[in-house]
């Protein structure tokens, strides 16, 4: 541990006073993202948005979240996760509500882009301020216990959010967790204020210090395997609701329980990711998962199964994906020290967020709407499949290159 890192908690009281408001943050931001998801088709009826480009309601959010850390990455690290996570919720709770406001194409996009600046960075400075209370495996198990967020978020928010508003409208769902979110603000007032050592100093250098962790291979060699593990399934993700709901009828909360079926998975896997990741097998996390993933995302939409199976694939894929995403977590915050850790964290969440907002945009050309029927997306889990089976590979290299530097914080 370096001399900058803060010690531990020690009472387990204490790590799950800590630990309870993190996830909750996390769940709401997870959950307004992912409602809009089965929430595309009515979206865009409402706003006269087109079926065919109603994946951008899903795509442009991960890359103004992008644009947003390059912009904020190094005020993390200077202003401090606690002061940057009640900025982040406050714009967040903003953005929601007027995105719910939205009547039309240019204000419904203008809000999920605002929507993605202020949520899009949450996860990444929760996820650093974890990293700056604890080491070893309290810090393995925080992390895991947050990242289940997304997982809980797919079982009860979406299919919760898309009841409320087949029952209601749309625009419900997306005022709750703007009021929600202002209630969590009085929760993080609790949290101790963590010293990262870059508080001071020269602005224009820290922008340089973020720009440099480029140059280490370590961090290259992460963001590759990263962008691999997501290219592919995110050319599936943003368009499954129009898909689902255009040719096999599907609405709402249809949808909401085929992502409370992966949720269950998600949490299976989260659960065996952190015993796993205690025993030292991130790696092989990584891989598993992702070859569990290529199978079920190659099979999702070949028609195999009645359509009223769906939720099978989506158990699957979440499965698999709850196995890597910790681990991946877990490497990225041991390998950067605490005085750099809130732009590491902003650049892998640029990283995941640009390579997310290219999924849905490599996939449109694919899609084509024809007597009623949305065609191109075997065509795209094929492609998606495929680049899942570099992830192995990726792992290996990236192992060798922490083995060599065989430094951790």
């Amino acid at each position: 541990m370096t001399r900058s890192e803060q010690p531990a908690e020690k009472s387990k009281f204490s790590i799950w006073l800590l630990t309870f408001p993190l996830f909750f943050i996390n769940f709401l931001v997870f959950s307004e993202h992912l409602i809009v998801v089965p929430l595309t088709a009515s979206i865009s009826l409402a706003t006269g948005l087109p079926p065919v480009n109603s994946g951008l309601l899903v795509a442009i959010y991960p890359l103004a979240a992008a644009l947003s850390a390059l912009i904020l990455a190094p005020f993390s690290d200077r202003l401090g996760r606690k002061r940057m996570l009640v900025l982040l919720c406050l714009g967040f709770s903003f953005s929601s509500y007027n995105f719910a406001t939205a009547d039309s194409v240019t204000s419904v996009l203008l809000f999920r882009v605002l929507s993605g600046i202020f949520g899009g960075p949450i996860p990444a400075n929760v996820l650093a301020y974890v990293g700056d209370r604890f080491q070893g495996a309290e810090r393995t198990k925080v992390i895991t216990t947050i990242m289940l967020a997304f997982s809980v978020a797919s079982i009860l928010a979406v299919p919760f959010g898309a009841w409320i508003a087949d029952l209601t409208t749309w625009r419900v769902p997306f005022y709750i967790i703007s009021g929600i979110i202002l209630v969590c603000l009085v929760l993080m007032l609790r949290m101790r204020v963590v010293k990262t050592g870059a508080e001071g100093g020269n602005i224009f250098r820290q922008y340089v210090e973020f720009a440099n962790l480029l140059k280490l291979g370590r961090v290259r060699k992460v963001f590759t395997l990263q962008f691999f593990m997501i290219i592919g399934l995110f050319g599936f993700v943003p368009n499954v609701a129009v898909w689902l709901s255009t040719n096999y009828g599907f609405d709402s909360t249809q949808i909401g329980l085929c992502y409370m079926q992966g949720g269950i998975g998600g949490i299976i896997g989260n659960t065996l990711s952190g015993y796993f990741i205690n025993k030292g097998h991130k790696g092989r996390l990584i891989t598993i998962g992702s070859l569990v993933m290529c199978v079920f995302l190659a099979f999702s939409a070949q028609d195999f199964l009645p359509p009223v199976y769906s939720g099978i694939f989506f158990f699957g894929l979440m499965l698999g994906g709850s196995f890597r995403i910790p681990a991946l977590q877990v490497i990225i915050t041991e390998i950067i020290p605490i005085n750099l850790r809130g732009r590491m964290m902003a650049l892998s969440m640029i990283v995941s967020n640009i390579t997310m907002g290219l999924g849905g945009i490599w996939s449109i050309p694919f899609l084509k709407l024809e007597n009623g029927v949305l065609t191109g997306m075997k065509a795209i889990t094929l492609i998606g499949s495929i680049s899942l089976l570099a992830v192995p590979f990726l792992v290996s290299i990236l192992e060798k290159e922490i083995r060599q530097v065989k430094q951790f914080y």
